[in-house]
């Protein structure tokens, strides 16, 4: 019986995601005051408890700006990361389930549905925190996805490039990589055991 693997999003089956970065150039902010500013909402836009819209209302009235557009989407260009869809490919020929585990919110997930190399046609499910009402590194956003597949930690490996994302799905028992773009070699020897 094949296992289940959980992929994260962002800087794993996408790249360039660096939307906060693109808002702050286009306002002229500093960055990590700006970062900082996002971060009291983070958790409430992830789990859908606020929407894009909502956020950048409070933000024209903290920086006394004027935003006419859903910058979550126009100033959010990823790219597809074709190394992890081959890799999804790959498992899912050998038997494996392949989901998406994102902490994510509706704007950015119209973007990456509308992207035209569809990287998420390549997995068997979608768990997207805003729907979910869970966010990583919440351990209850592991036992929600295991609890709708059946399947135990121990038959599970899961994919992520946050250190605290991974502490946590490793706390509960299921197997994990730590991902980054620039450690490819080792995630071939990483998935290679799951390949006939």
């Amino acid at each position: 019986m094949g296992k289940l693997f959980i992929f994260d999003m962002g800087e794993v089956l996408i790249l360039n995601v660096k939307n906060l970065q693109a808002i702050a150039n286009r306002f002229g902010l500093d960055y990590k005051s700006f970062r900082a500013f996002y971060g009291i909402y983070d958790k409430d836009l992830m789990e859908g408890k606020m929407d894009g819209m909502e956020f950048l209302r409070v933000f024209e009235k903290e920086y006394n700006v004027k935003v006419d557009e859903n910058l979550f989407i126009t100033d959010f260009h990823p790219f597809p990361n074709y190394f992890v869809m081959g890799v999804i490919d790959e498992l899912r020929k050998n038997g494996h389930r392949c989901v998406l585990g994102s902490n994510t919110f509706a704007p950015h997930i119209s973007v990456v549905r509308n992207m035209e190399d569809k990287p998420l046609s390549h997995l068997d499910h979608l768990y997207l925190s805003h729907e979910m009402g869970i966010a990583k590194p919440d351990v209850e956003f592991f036992d929600y996805i295991l609890r709708e597949e059946g399947v135990r930690p121990e038959n599970t490996v899961f994919v992520d490039d946050k250190i605290d994302n991974i502490n946590a799905a490793s706390s509960i028992g299921i197997k994990t990589f730590l991902y980054n773009d620039n450690n490819r070699k080792e995630a071939e020897e990483f998935f290679k055991p799951y390949f006939k």
